[in-house]
């Protein structure tokens, strides 16, 4: 029988790719052509037109010859010399070996499926009577069964010899290099006949176990697995081989009938290659079993014939089911509504119950494109349950299913497609459960749900004419929890539509495989602007954000909106993380994108405030690390939508760190009790006080900065002043004109040479403030100096003002200016005194003398006398 959509289509990966098959394909005889009518030595077929040995008369043969020919086999020359694996085996060991196998292969002939075929048996014959049997009476015996599909009816003549052979062969000795395949006319007659048998005796659906009840783990078969992998490796070439000898060494390791079948599927699916020119109809298809052993090549009948007779040969039952297919070349919505059937896999009895098995299926899979067979083992059509199999298995005749209720043709077609990796990776369906869908306002959602951590991508195609376009992921918001993934489809166009789901266990670093598709159709289109482009596939948490210390988010949904152009999204943590961010949008660049991102990382909180310059979608990815790892891992992909904009004038300063306002480092610097806990200080006067508690042994510094200045008389260092007291530090700012100003922080502690940055203060101010700024601070005023009066750094000429200052340890200071003036220490150890300005242009310097030894003075802070300015512009500071 010739196979139409026989193979599987490859579901490990987007793309096939090369791979190399563990077992050696056979060697064709090349001894032998389609016109040869003689039998090489040691070969294990014979033309059904050839004459027996000229020995034996044509009209009379021992009861040991009919049986042989009726198996299909034929003497060989004395001198034929069997193959062994390894090493030379004698021949009366073969011949004890295929006596036993003769007997088991006979007992498989007469075996039925429980409760469907009677046994045929004949207790009018004697067990020890011996017949002889001409040829035409033996295709008269087969040529019965044939027509006799009714089991239950009285054996024939014919029939009761064949009983009478099946039990004699016990004590028969078949040649070593003899096989036991019935001759190709003979075979198709026995094909037919069993045909027949199965359609009328179907199996009875029963409790049955499950695969994983048979067996828990392919890997409890590793020793007959492997045995049979080595056997591949060390023969050259199969050809030569009598099937007896073929079996017998693939059931070496053989402990349990289960074991035999397995020996059976592993050698099949790693010696026979499918063959490519009979799928495409570039030759004859190769389906015989002696041809497919031959060749070793086949189509699925071929695998399917094959794998029947092997399993006789062991003896046990088995017999090849034909049906439909949804393999190589099927499209999703496809009907088989008045088409043949187009594939053919075999079920096997083992300890009464019957299992399903895809030999075709599990050698490979073809690149259509290239018209290659592609050798990628399956292990999932091994004796795979039913409810799996009828996803992509439908059988003629519906008791092969082996389910009740029955599935009709029609709920098969409709089914989702799903792979062999959809089944082995546990998933399942949530919604929706057809294979076409329909969408909504250009909009459908597909959910799937799965046992383990799985993480999931897709791949969206229209079609067009007889091609498909694959679309960019632009058209998908992809969702996925610890049990779940959720894709809502966005389609651009009207259309018809083809939606693949690819997945692969959480963690691993291995090509995403092919699990499931749907077909969409879109009447209506949906007029969303193209989404942003993800190269991380999903939107929301990772599926293991919990692992990687995230418990929840503010995010709600799979889309966040926002009319203001402005956004905060908290992380929740279960334990002190760092975290980086990257935001996304078709019009910005890495530059712009950093300056609408503020960060802040607190112990158990990772904050992130975004503004929006654009209109449209963003997507924000986070990362993440715990204190200890180096690398960074993507935890969550947001999904932005911004209706408002915000003046790129007004985005946050540029060069700010992953850690802004008080949290982790602050912390681990001794900064605690900050004033401001959020990173960024919103003023509508234009100054503030940012103050932190330190510890006794720490210095600490501080850099004001803007991007752009409009108002440039004086430096920025100007409009920030620090007061640190023993426990505690305060930084003063004043602005001098609206805008986004960064305020960073660092810290040096009694080990360190320089100052190491510890967190930035993000200040906004969009008033119009023009404060004046503070004096100059030079190097000596550190620690514990305080500056009470003046607060302004710029001074009204010829004007009496009261100084008043804190500087420990001094001993003496002096205000220099066009005159000295001498400051009086009081009893709260504060310096004071009135100073006379003087005219415009001096220049108030504060000289301090820490020993009164020394005759040199040092410089803390310098005044500028000015005119032109109201003390309302902020003298006091």
């Amino acid at each position: 029988m010739g196979c139409g959509n026989s193979m599987p289509t490859d579901a490990r990966n987007v793309q096939f790719d090369e791979s190399t098959s563990l077992g050696r394909p056979f060697a064709k005889n090349e001894n032998n052509s389609n016109n040869t009518k003689s039998q090489t030595a040691g070969s294990d077929f014979m033309d059904p037109n050839q004459s027996q040995a000229q020995s034996h008369k044509d009209t009379c043969t021992s009861e040991s010859n009919v049986l042989d020919f009726c198996n299909g086999s034929t003497a060989t020359s004395p001198g034929a010399k069997l193959k062994a694996f390894n090493q030379n085996i004698p021949g009366n060991v073969y011949k004890t070996v295929t006596q036993r196998n003769q007997k088991n292969r006979n007992a498989g002939d007469n075996a039925t499926p429980p409760d469907t075929l009677e046994k045929v048996t004949d207790n009018k014959e004697k067990i020890g009577t011996r017949a002889t049997v001409s040829q035409q009476a033996i295709f008269q015996f087969w040529a019965s069964k044939v027509g006799n599909s009714d089991i239950s009816a009285k054996p024939t003549n014919g029939s009761r010899k064949r009983v009478f052979l099946d039990r004699d062969a016990k004590n028969m000795a078949v040649d070593k290099g003899s096989s036991p395949l019935v001759p190709v006319t003979k075979y198709k007659m026995n094909r037919l006949a069993e045909k027949e048998q199965v359609s009328a005796h179907q199996p009875k659906a029963v409790k049955r176990k499950m695969r994983r009840d048979v067996f828990p783990d392919s890997k409890d078969f590793d020793h007959v697995d492997s045995h049979i992998l080595h056997a591949c490796e060390q023969v050259e070439s199969w050809e030569g081989w009598s099937l007896q000898n073929l079996v017998h060494l693939m059931t070496e390791k053989a402990q349990s009938d289960l074991e035999k079948v397995r020996a059976v599927w592993i050698w099949l699916c790693h010696n026979i290659k499918y063959d490519v020119d009979g799928f495409f109809g570039l030759s004859p298809k190769i389906h015989e079993p002696q041809e497919v052993l031959q060749t070793g090549r086949g189509v699925c009948s071929g695998y399917a014939s094959l794998c029947q007779i092997m399993c006789r040969e062991m003896g046990l039952t088995c017999h090849e089911i034909s049906g439909y297919s949804r393999g190589a070349g099927y499209r999703q919505g496809q009907s088989f509504q008045q088409k043949k059937s187009n594939h053919m896999w075999n079920a096997i009895e083992l300890e009464g119950q019957w299992y399903l098995l895809d030999a075709c299926w599990g050698a490979g899979t073809i690149d259509l494109e290239n018209r290659l067979f592609i050798p990628r083992y399956d292990d999932f059509f091994f004796l795979t349950d039913p409810e799996d199999f009828i996803e992509t298995h439908w059988p003629d005749d519906p008791a092969w299913q082996l389910l009740e209720p029955k599935v009709s043709r029609e709920d098969f077609e409709n089914r989702v497609f799903k792979t062999s990796e959809f089944f082995k990776m546990q998933l399942y369906l949530i919604s929706p459960k057809m294979s076409v869908v329909k969408a909504v306002h250009g909009e459908t959602t597909i959910s799937l749900g799965c046992v383990w951590p799985t993480e999931f991508n897709y791949q969206l195609s229209k079609h067009c004419g007889n091609n498909n376009d694959d679309l960019d992921r632009m058209h998908g918001i992809l969702t996925i929890s610890e049990k779940s993934m959720t894709l809502r489809v966005i389609l651009p166009t009207e259309g018809l539509f083809d939606l693949m789901i690819f997945a692969r266990p959480t963690g691993s670093q291995n090509a995403y495989s092919w699990v499931c598709s749907y077909q969409i159709e879109c009447l209506e289109s949906n007029c969303w602007e193209n989404l942003p482009a993800n190269p991380f596939h999903f939107w929301g948490l990772h599926p293991r954000a919990t692992d990687l210390g995230i418990k929840n988010c503010n995010s709600i949904g799979d889309l966040n909106f926002t009319d203001s152009g402005r956004l905060i999204l908290t992380f929740e943590t279960s334990q002190p993380l760092l975290a980086m961010y990257e935001l996304s949008h078709p019009n910005m660049d890495d530059t712009l994108s950093k300056k609408c991102l503020v960060s802040q990382i607190e112990e158990e909180k990772l904050s992130c405030h975004i503004l929006c310059p654009f209109s449209g979608y963003y997507r924000l990815s986070v990362f993440v690390k715990n204190l200890e790892e180096e690398k960074f891992k993507n935890a969550a992909n947001i999904l932005i939508h911004s209706s408002g904009t915000i003046n790129q004038n007004e985005l946050f300063p540029q060069g700010l760190s992953s850690h802004c306002g008080p949290g982790i480092k602050s912390k681990q610097k001794g900064l605690y009790n900050a004033s401001h806990s959020t990173p960024i200080i919103k003023t509508n006067q234009g100054k503030c006080n940012i103050t932190f508690n330190v510890t006794a042994d720490l210095e600490v510094t501080a850099i004001l900065s803007k991007d752009h200045i409009r108002y440039k008389m004086y430096p920025m260092e100007r409009y920030i002043l620090l007061t640190q007291l023993k426990r505690k530090i305060t930084v003063s700012v004043l602005l001098p004109e609206s805008g986004h100003y960064k305020v960073g922080l660092f810290t040096k502690d009694g080990e360190e040479k320089e100052f190491v940055h510890v967190c930035d203060y993000v200040i906004q101010c969009f008033s119009n403030p023009k404060w004046l700024p503070f004096p100059k601070a030079y190097s000596i005023w550190r620690k514990g100096c305080i500056l009470l009066q003046p607060r302004s750094g710029l001074l009204q000429g010829e004007k009496w003002v009261k100084f008043r200052l804190k500087i420990p340890e001094a001993k003496r200071v002096l205000i220099i200016g066009t005159s000295h003036t001498q400051l009086h220490l009081t009893e709260n150890k504060i310096w004071e005194g009135d100073v006379f300005t003087g005219p415009t242009g001096t220049l108030l310097k504060v000289a301090v003398r820490f020993s009164q030894h020394s005759t040199c003075m040092e410089v803390a802070l310098s005044f500028m006398v000015e005119d032109g300015f109201a003390l309302s512009d902020g003298c006091s500071g």
